[in-house]
């Protein structure tokens, strides 16, 4: 018997290819994609300012990066343990000094703004609707770094004030391929109830979007974990995250959904290479490995016609090398 429900998901008319490069933003899913992308050498940028979950501070930095607007001076703040931080960006963007997190900020958003420039493909991995306003400015706040909670209110985003401000920065992205998806962790501290609200507001805004513009599609990767798996045997410890097996899953639907058949073909030809790569030998001085090693270059070589393997090959000749020496 088949304990799944499995669903067919639509091709996009823009197929990528290993050449592509890719912008990963958004929630810590972001982060998930990015890092099978870097796997398969691929070109690809994830988060540079840190872990974002709600739409409306995702966009701010594409309307940071298109120069449509300037960064919010009074973002800056200091907590009590003199830490400085940035209200439109996550926590790991910090500093003892005010002046070396403005700084450090300025220099993310000029490298970011440098790789989109020939950047032609932007995923955006959305997580919540439920936000933190800035009582004083009436700004939505990407991260609250544990400042007093009475300088916040929390409230829930609007489909439309959703979509309102990414028709900001569609003019910007214009000739970008846009995937847009859904972060399939839930956020159990909004409670399970205010989550499905919080999922339901954002899967609506992904749909309108899609439907209206041509350059972007939905990925369902929230669908594939909690309606095909839908089995906690895919879940980490915390019975929240993905564990490796889901996260494997969704890669392997997402590439042969984007990729083309030739790039497919290579990343399996890299699987099996890498697994030779990484092969423990019993004997790591014997001749058999040394003739072993000799085959890898080989392998390598042919392969980097297409994907960028020096840092493999390098190792492999310095060991070839050190046997040949010592042996």
């Amino acid at each position: 018997m088949q304990f799944r429900t499995t669903f067919k998901i639509e091709k996009p008319p823009f197929p990528f290819h290993h050449q592509s490069s890719f912008f990963s933003v958004g929630s810590c899913f972001a982060q998930t994609i990015a890092q099978k992308l870097t796997y398969y050498k691929c070109s690809v940028l994830a988060n540079p300012f840190g872990t974002l979950f709600n739409p409306i501070s995702i966009v701010r930095v594409f309307s940071l990066l298109g120069k449509q607007e300037n960064l919010w001076q009074e973002g800056f703040l200091k907590n009590p343990e003199q830490i400085y931080y940035h209200y439109d960006f996550h926590s790991e963007l910090k500093s003892t000094k005010l002046g070396d997190l403005q700084g450090l900020i300025h220099q993310k958003i000029t490298d970011t703004q440098h790789f989109l420039t020939d950047c032609q493909v932007i995923i955006i991995t959305l997580g919540t609707a439920w936000v933190y306003e800035h009582l004083q400015s009436g700004r939505v706040v990407a991260n609250c770094h544990k400042m007093p909670q009475n300088l916040f209110q929390k409230r829930l985003l609007s489909v439309e004030e959703i979509l309102e401000n990414f028709e900001k920065i569609i003019t910007y992205l214009k000739n970008k391929q846009i995937i847009l998806t859904l972060s399939p962790v839930r956020h159990t501290k909004d409670t399970l109830p205010l989550n499905a609200v919080s999922k339901s507001v954002l899967r609506l805004a992904c749909h309108y979007l899609s439907q209206k513009y041509e350059n972007i599609f939905y990925f369902p990767s929230f669908e594939l974990l909690n309606d095909d798996l839908r089995d906690y045997r895919f879940y980490a410890e915390d019975l929240i995250h993905p564990n490796a097996q889901a996260e494997n899953y969704i890669w392997e639907h997402f590439a042969e959904t984007f990729f083309e058949q030739e790039t497919l073909y290579l990343f399996s030809i890299w699987d099996k290479i890498d697994k030779q790569y990484k092969h423990k030998p019993f004997n790591p001085h014997s001749e058999a490995h040394l003739q072993f090693l000799h085959r890898l270059k080989e392998n390598l070589l042919k392969l980097s016609e297409k994907m960028n393997v020096s840092k493999e090959i390098e190792e492999v000749e310095q060991s070839i090398l050190y046997l040949q020496k010592n042996i």
